[in-house]
């Protein structure tokens, strides 16, 4: 089946912190901290989910390679929430218990079977691919940096799963559908990074991004993936030879 390349992706990168080096890190300075502190704890949060829904969905997809991958999926988002907990426990910042983005994205990823969930996963990672560019570029802090490159590692890999995923639900539903669910990715998409802008700003300034050059770098990702759904799927090796 095609996603037991997925599958066995996400078993080969089981491992995909074993090379940091913890002991590199450095405090962040007053200015850092305050740009940069409340962000990633927001962004910690955000990676906790149990994805129960999500794996009740995923099964819907009738193939148990794709279930398999979807666990092994939210383990590495999991893993990502627990090693960004470690860092901020590193830093001294305490972790968030609630925020408002988190729980909003959560119901809409509630709302209605598996394309409408998916499309706000990757809306999720396409967002993200954004934010740990820039946060890994917005202290002086080593540790920090070599942790969002290889979190952005994983979610080139995510954006490229949950692409083919809603590829394969499209092949199985009507024009109309697609229609509108491209749409509802848009207009998601555009209402996001406003959210996302408002709130993470400081970051990104420090970072060197304008508003113009995140909207900027979204949207190539945003357009890259709607080609690759549009697309006919293709089998190609993941696994490093």
């Amino acid at each position: 089946m095609y996603f037991k390349i997925w599958k066995d992706w996400f078993e080969f990168n089981r491992n995909h912190f074993s090379h940091i080096d913890w002991q590199g890190s450095v405090a962040l300075t007053k200015e850092e901290r305050k740009s940069i502190a409340a962000s990633i704890r927001q962004f910690q949060k955000g990676e906790q989910s149990e994805g129960k829904h999500l794996l009740k969905y995923a099964r819907t997809m009738n193939d148990p390679d794709y279930t398999a991958a979807i666990v092994l999926f939210i383990r590495e988002e999991q893993s990502h929430a627990r090693i960004l907990g470690r860092y901020l426990d590193i830093q001294g910042i305490p972790k968030l218990r609630h925020h408002w983005v988190d729980t909003a994205f959560r119901g809409l990823r509630r709302l209605a079977g598996l394309r409408l969930t998916l499309t706000v996963l990757l809306t999720a990672e396409i967002v993200a691919a954004v934010y740990y560019r820039a946060l890994g570029r917005a202290s002086r802090d080593p540790l920090l940096a070599a942790l969002c490159n290889q979190i952005l590692k994983d979610e080139d890999r995510h954006i490229e799963f949950q692409c083919d995923a809603i590829r394969i639900c499209d092949e199985r539903a009507g024009f109309l559908s697609r229609q509108v669910y491209s749409l509802f990715h848009l207009v998601l998409m555009t209402g996001t990074l406003a959210v996302v802008w408002l709130g993470h700003g400081r970051v990104y300034h420090r970072a060197g991004y304008s508003i113009s050059r995140f909207w900027k770098n979204a949207y190539h990702i945003f357009s890259i993936c709607q080609k690759n759904i549009s697309q006919p799927r293709t089998r190609t090796r993941l696994i490093p030879t």
